[in-house]
């Protein structure tokens, strides 16, 4: 009995130390993995700051290339020497393409490709359509800003602005009476300079008139009396 038991034992003893050089088999190949995985988390994260990659194994680039945008991803190969990357960047500046300009633009450009049977970079593609793209909104802009101005000018040239009309300053004319008047004021305008003078000459000739049709009735009724019969005059 005594030695079934250490048999037993000694079996599970055996199988405890297997088990356990299996387990640390097992362990150290996880951290190495992990290890590798927080290097492409770590890159990927760090995107920003990645410049020329040098001699970066392909298939760690095919991991953390993808999480690249348009800019980053032209920065990284633009940075890199002695290296083409476009193996790897080809696909993924198609795929900036379709996401900036939509997936018919990449069709048509593929047609096109086809039918003169050229090939071109995906990369310089995007470019040339950014460029195209930005020629035509500045142009965009720069049209609304001349119907603008003249939206505008048109406005201020129909817009009503009112005029405040003042009367000229002048004095009024005191009548000293009804064939005469006060010498204008120095600070009279003109025209009311020549408006007295022709009051003052139309209340003379008035006066003269009155005058001479006064003389003319004496002279009548003088006129009259020594015309009677007898040419006699009673006193």
């Amino acid at each position: 009995m005594g030695d079934l038991l250490f048999q037993f034992f000694f079996d599970c003893l055996q199988f405890s130390g297997f088990l356990f050089s299996f387990l640390w088999v097992i362990e150290q190949r996880i951290m190495v993995v992990s290890l590798l995985e927080l290097c492409v988390r770590s890159a990927i994260d760090n995107l920003q700051y990645i410049s020329d990659v040098g001699e970066t194994d392909i298939q760690l680039l095919k991991r953390i290339l993808p999480h690249c945008n348009a800019e980053q991803l032209n920065h990284i190969e633009s940075s890199t020497k002695g290296r083409d990357l476009s193996p790897i960047t080809d696909d993924l500046w198609r795929k900036c393409y379709g996401r900036k300009f939509g997936n018919d633009a990449v069709e048509m450009v593929k047609e096109r490709m086809s039918d003169r049977k050229c090939k071109f970079k995906w990369r310089q593609l995007y470019q040339a359509k950014c460029r195209e793209q930005d020629e035509i909104q500045r142009k965009g802009v720069s049209r609304l800003r001349e119907l603008y101005k003249e939206q505008n000018s048109q406005k201020e040239r129909k817009q009503i602005v009112p005029i405040d009309l003042k009367p000229p300053e002048s004095k009024r004319i005191k009548r000293t009476g009804p064939g005469g008047s006060s010498g204008p004021s120095s600070k009279a305008p003109a025209k009311g300079r020549l408006m007295q003078k022709a009051r003052m000459e139309f209340a003379k000739s008035n006066a003269a008139s009155r005058q001479a049709s006064m003389a003319k009735s004496r002279l009548n009724l003088n006129n009259g009396i020594n015309q009677r019969p007898g040419g006699s005059f009673r006193r």
